[in-house]
């Protein structure tokens, strides 16, 4: 019996002898794969080359042999304004130094001195050496007035006063918006209202197509991923001409051009396809209370037509 339950334990179907093959080629695949990752994706080498001849140009001039020790000597200094002959002289190491100048270099700046920490290397005894010598200089953010828009320049602060202290920001005026009529808009004039962007315009009028037109501003409420707040905001700049709406003669549609339309679907269009095979054309929006709810009826009812 102890044997029967232990064989049961390494016995297994045919399926799962063949999940179990096909799991070990996955594994075999990812162990080669990341056998072969080093030579098919080469990592980014650091250039110390500008570093080093730097610090021999330092040694030089020092008179100290490069193979001793640099006399540190630290110093107020700002961490955003800082050389590699200025680091070194700080007791920084080699590859800190260059991560170091290597931020700097891409256009990044150290808003406080936390920010330092995060340089690849950093060492807390080494922060907390050089924290009591640093000295962060606020960024400024001056606004420039250039032609209709606002530049922002974050760097060079004294360039920039000195550039534009005699000019006059004036803050732009937006124009004001023209109404817009629902029926007519294309996808260029939905995109000048404000809070309207590519994704609500192409489906504003993707709805449109599928209604036949506007009736009511209120409908763009059926629009998917118009919350309230936003049609709140839009609703205002919106007009609709009735007049435009596309009607549809319901005594002769098929069951395909009724179940498109939003307000009736596939499945109400084969009730109605089946009630005018039964009693016959329908004359008014009575006949067709009793597959189609009030409140449907109400909404479907401008663009119904009953001619014979």
């Amino acid at each position: 019996m102890e044997t029967k339950w232990i064989r049961g334990l390494f016995s297994f179907s045919r399926k799962e002898r063949n999940g179990i093959i096909a799991l070990l080629f996955i594994i075999l695949i990812l162990i080669a794969f990341g056998k072969l990752m080093p030579l098919l994706f080469t990592s980014e080498k650091t250039d110390f080359s500008k570093w080093e001849a730097e610090v021999d140009s330092f040694f030089a001039k020092t008179k100290i042999n490069s193979t001793t020790d640099l006399p540190v000597s630290l110093s107020s200094f700002d961490p955003n304004d800082v050389d590699s002959i200025g680091l070194a002289k700080m007791g920084v190491p080699l590859k800190v130094a260059s991560n170091w100048l290597k931020y700097l270099q891409k256009g990044g700046r150290f808003r406080n001195k936390e920010d330092v920490k995060k340089i690849f290397g950093m060492s807390t005894q080494l922060f907390e050496r050089l924290d009591n010598f640093m000295v962060v200089k606020p960024i400024n953010i001056l606004p420039v007035k250039v032609k209709d828009n606002i530049i922002v320049d974050r760097s060079h602060e004294s360039l920039v006063l000195d550039t534009f202290k005699q000019r006059n920001f004036v803050k732009p005026v937006e124009k004001p918006v023209s109404l817009v009529e629902l029926n007519s808009a294309d996808s260029i004039n939905l995109l000048e209202i404000k809070g309207i962007g590519p994704v609500f315009a192409s489906r504003i009028i993707r709805f449109r197509n599928l209604l036949g037109g506007y009736c009511s501003v209120s409908q763009l409420k059926e629009i998917y991923g118009m919350k309230p707040e936003n049609f709140e905001t839009v609703s205002p700049c919106f007009t609709v001409d009735q007049t435009a709406i596309k009607t549809f003669n319901i005594n002769f549609s098929t069951v395909q051009e009724l179940g498109r339309h939003p307000y009736i679907g596939f499945k109400t269009a084969r009730r109605i396809l089946k009630l005018r095979d039964q009693k016959g054309k329908f004359y008014s929006t009575n006949d067709l209370t009793t597959v189609v709810s009030s409140d449907t009826l109400l909404k479907l009812s401008p663009y119904l037509r009953f001619s014979q």
